[in-house]
């Protein structure tokens, strides 16, 4: 059986970014907590992963009102999507969650964008930077 998209992208991740703490949740309990928690010495932050279809993220009302609330409390959250392996990935600051799940993704400014070869420390000097 093959790996479930978002679960390539984890892995692909946690084995290119190993400077970080990386806890995957899976959150049966709490709907809307990311799949991510991430933790370095520049602090601690969450990540939600996320396969692009139809160029746009699709997001629960729950994962949309976990960022909004957590950006509201000065957290730190993320998406990160991709459509498929080899395709770009997006970094999106969890506060822009409404946006993304509004509009298509060419229409919501990422805090960054990778084309395929991933540039591994630019992702984590973005999520070092933090989602300003």
């Amino acid at each position: 059986m093959s790996a479930k998209p978002e679960s390539k992208l984890w892995h692909l991740l946690r084995d290119n970014i190993t400077d970080i703490h990386w806890v995957r949740i899976e959150s049966w309990s709490t709907p809307g907590v990311p799949d991510l928690n991430g933790c370095a010495e520049f602090g601690e932050f969450w990540v939600e992963l996320k396969i692009i279809k139809n160029k746009r993220v699709v997001l629960s009302p729950h994962q949309v009102a976990w960022h909004l609330t957590r950006a509201r409390h000065s957290g730190v959250s993320f998406i990160l999507a991709r459509e498929a392996a080899r395709t770009p990935l997006f970094l999106f600051s969890g506060s822009r969650v409404k946006d993304l799940k509004d509009m298509k993704i060419p229409e919501v400014p990422p805090l960054l964008r990778l084309e395929y070869r991933y540039d591994w420390a630019r992702l984590r000097k973005a999520l070092e930077k933090g989602d300003k």
